[in-house]
């Protein structure tokens, strides 16, 4: 269980400090100025996975994996009035991810599996490689070095924020959609063990989505020279726990970016 304090704040308790980070921007030029051979990217290896309840609590176990199992309904709409969205209102920065790189550091044979030139949200990474095309999408990283590791954290932007604040009902409908879809195709337990009738099947059908729960995986990979760890969420697995796979992309996609 982590014991890590949530950050209930990102002021800076002073303008000094906050006068000594430094600001960075870099230009964004035509795709075709990125063609070019692709740096060797090394087979990504677990290292450790963990769980986050409703109450946003971190556990070091498989309580919130989910399981696929077809879906037995498909009104992506029931159940909007109980959804239950997180309040990113609240920064969490990348706490969860380091509790989990200290927990695995903890219990690993070899600390260095945990240790790695860049820390940071799969997500991220996803930002950064889909820029060139992706330009009507702001986005703003800190990146903080401590220890030879940049750890990098996204700064919510407040174009962002009042945006998604403003959806319309229709739009807000539509994401729900997703992920109500994730809780139509999913179990908490492996198909193997769910009987004709299983109750969590018929309970599904009702079911509305809480996306303060999360199940996470902690991969490490190397890209170019550079060693890189990457959290990030996964929906279900597929049977054996390897297999992972969202509601929006697979396994693949999440280690290739």
């Amino acid at each position: 269980m982590s014991k890590r304090k949530l950050s209930l704040t990102t002021n800076y308790p002073n303008e000094a400090k906050k006068d000594r980070l430094e600001v960075m921007s870099f230009p964004v030029r035509p795709p075709v100025s990125y063609k070019g051979e692709f740096p060797t990217y090394a087979q990504p290896a677990e290292i450790t996975s963990y769980s986050i309840d409703h109450n946003r609590q971190v556990w070091f176990d498989d309580r919130e994996l989910k399981y696929y199992y077809p879906p037995n309904g498909k009104d992506l709409y029931v159940g909007f009035d109980k959804f239950i969205k997180r309040d990113e209102s609240i920064p969490e920065h990348i706490d969860t991810l380091l509790d989990a790189l200290t927990n695995a550091r903890q219990k690993a044979s070899n600390p260095q599996l945990a240790q790695a030139d860049i820390v940071t949200w799969r997500g991220i990474m996803t930002k950064i490689m889909c820029t060139p095309t992706t330009r009507n999408e702001p986005w703003m990283l800190r990146a903080t070095r401590h220890k030879n590791t940049i750890y990098i954290e996204e700064q919510a932007m407040d174009e962002k924020k009042r945006n998604e604040a403003d959806l319309p009902i229709k739009e807000q409908m539509q994401c729900y959609g997703g992920y109500r879809f994730e809780t139509l195709c999913t179990l908490s337990k492996p198909p193997s063990k769910v009987q004709k009738g299983d109750p969590e099947l018929l309970q599904r059908l009702n079911d509305s989505a809480d996306t303060n729960i999360q199940y996470c995986v902690v991969v490490k990979t190397k890209l170019g020279k550079n060693s890189l760890i990457m959290g990030a969420e996964v929906d279900c697995s597929r049977g054996n726990k390897k297999q992972f796979h969202t509601h929006t992309k697979a396994y693949v996609l999440l280690l290739l970016f």
